[in-house]
Parts: structure tokens; sequence; C-alpha cells
């Protein structure tokens, strides 16, 4: 059934779903609660295909779990705020890490991923040319950046990069999207289309977020210098009407029209007409 479809949309679990299931509350679709998948082997974590939806959730809607549930504003907003929340999430994190051979340290403030010390035992269930895990490593890495837990997202696509020494470039492309692209753009967006400016594009409460975060990271001095045209401009424009006034001149000043951009639909609910090619959607 095809993702954009209405009717795959209503079979969907609601999204609140996901704040049960961090907090304690809820389970999935299954049954299984937060702290039962966190006690699988690393067996069951490789063999079981349903979880990892639920377990790293996306603002985009699964190609194969139907009623896995999304994030929306309101699920954004609850991790963002919550820190229990997220904390609970950094436990999934780590238990994911241990399952690929990693652990999660902090050295100075600072949190990295580096080897574990039974690495080798575990390494070999991501570090082939392709494997189903990279997949779930893409979803990974975008899930703890849209959730909050960043700096962990960091550190994992680091560790990947650096220790994936088997690994197609293919996956390599779709985990640095995954890690560097503004949230509101997904990975198998084909980059000519993924304009950070294109309000239309993922989730717009996504796109407000980038853009509010973009505005606080401008410095005081680059903010005055997107405002010195426009104060320019309008003290050109005073000047002109001031003078035709005193001339009492007959002649309109009209101010060029701008054309406003009209809303469009989200690519998430468009045909996947204009995305690139994915990767194969095992557990995407």
């Amino acid at each position: 059934m095809d993702p954009s479809s209405i009717f795959w949309r209503r079979a969907q679990a609601d999204p609140l779903t996901l704040v049960a299931f961090y907090d304690g509350s809820g389970v999935d679709s299954r049954g299984r609660g937060l702290q039962n998948i966190l006690s699988w082997g690393a067996d069951r974590l490789e063999a079981s295909h349903d979880y990892i939806q639920i377990l790293f959730p996306l603002p985009e809607a699964s190609g194969v779990n139907g009623i896995a549930p999304v994030i929306n504003e309101e699920v954004f907003k609850a991790f963002r705020s919550s820190s229990s929340l997220r904390a609970q999430l950094r436990e999934a994190f780590k238990k994911i890490l241990w399952f690929y051979g990693f652990r999660l340290v902090e050295e100075d403030g600072v949190k990295k991923v580096v080897k574990a010390a039974d690495y080798q035992e575990y390494f070999g269930n991501w570090n082939t040319r392709f494997d189903h895990n990279h997949l779930r490593i893409t979803r990974i890495i975008r899930s703890l950046r849209v959730l909050g837990l960043e700096e962990e997202a960091e550190a994992f696509y680091g560790a990947m990069r650096k220790n994936g020494t088997r690994v197609s470039s293919m996956s390599r492309m779709y985990w640095k999207r995954a890690a560097r692209r503004q949230l509101n753009i997904p990975p198998d967006m084909d980059d000519e289309d993924a304009d950070e400016d294109d309000e239309r594009i993922g989730r717009k409460f996504l796109y407000r977020f980038e853009i509010e975060r973009r505005a606080a990271k401008a410095s005081p001095e680059e903010h005055d210098a997107a405002q010195a045209p426009e104060k320019t401009t309008k003290s050109s424009e005073q000047g002109m009407n001031s003078m035709d006034t005193d001339r009492g001149a007959a002649d309109e000043v009209i101010a060029p029209s701008r054309k406003l951009e009209e809303d469009g639909l989200a690519p998430s609910d468009l045909p996947e007409a204009k995305k690139q090619k994915t990767e194969p959607r095992d557990e995407a």
C-alpha cells in the first residue's frame, strides 16, 4: 500500500502512542513496552523488523509498517521539552549501540560513541557493503536529531563514518543526509530538490523550527546587515514621497508588487515522483 494514501494514514497509530511508549504508560501495536524491547538479545534485535519504527520514529510514514506512529508537532514538542523522555530515548540508543558494538561515553562534557570491548563480536551486524541495518542507521540518526538528541546523533554518525570500512557509498550518502540536512528535509529527497528555503518541503513545524533556529544563531552584525537594505529602501521611498509632496507633483509613486507564494502540500504527502530512488525499504 502507498504510504501517501489516505487508507495507509488512517491505519497509523496515534502519534501520542510514542509519548506513552517512552514514558512507560503505553505499549506498541503488539503489546510490547519499551523495557521489554530493551531486554532483547542481539538475535532478536536482528531478526525482528517491526520494533525499530517505534523505537526510533520519524516524521515520515514507514514504507513497510503502516501502523507505525509518526512524529507530529505535539510529539516533537513533548520530547524537546521533556528531559525524562529524552533520557529514555537515550537508553534505547545505548541498546542499539550495544548491538552494533559501540557504547556512549562522555568526556569533558562531550558525548562520544566509541568501540565497546566486544566490538569484534558485533561489528558484523552492520559493517558490510549493504545490509538492512544501514536503513536502520539512517533512521536512528534522523530520529535522534528530530527528538532532541542531536549531540548523540552527531557522535553516532561520526563513529559509523569512521568505522564503516566496508559500507557502500550509497549508504554513506544517506547517513550524511540524515546527519546534515535541515530537519524538515528527509534523506531520500534528491539533492536538487532539497531547497532549505522551500517551506513546502517536509513537515511545516520542522521548517518553522529550523527558521527560528537559524535566526537565533545569526549574530547581531548579521542581523543589522540583513536589515540595512530594507532601511535604505524605506528611507529612499520616504524622501521621494516628501519631494513629491513639496513640489505638488501629480505623479504617483507605485511600489512594485510582490507575488505571494501559495502554500503547497509537503512532499511526504505527495506521490514519490520527485524523490530520488531510495534504498530498499526493508525497514524504512
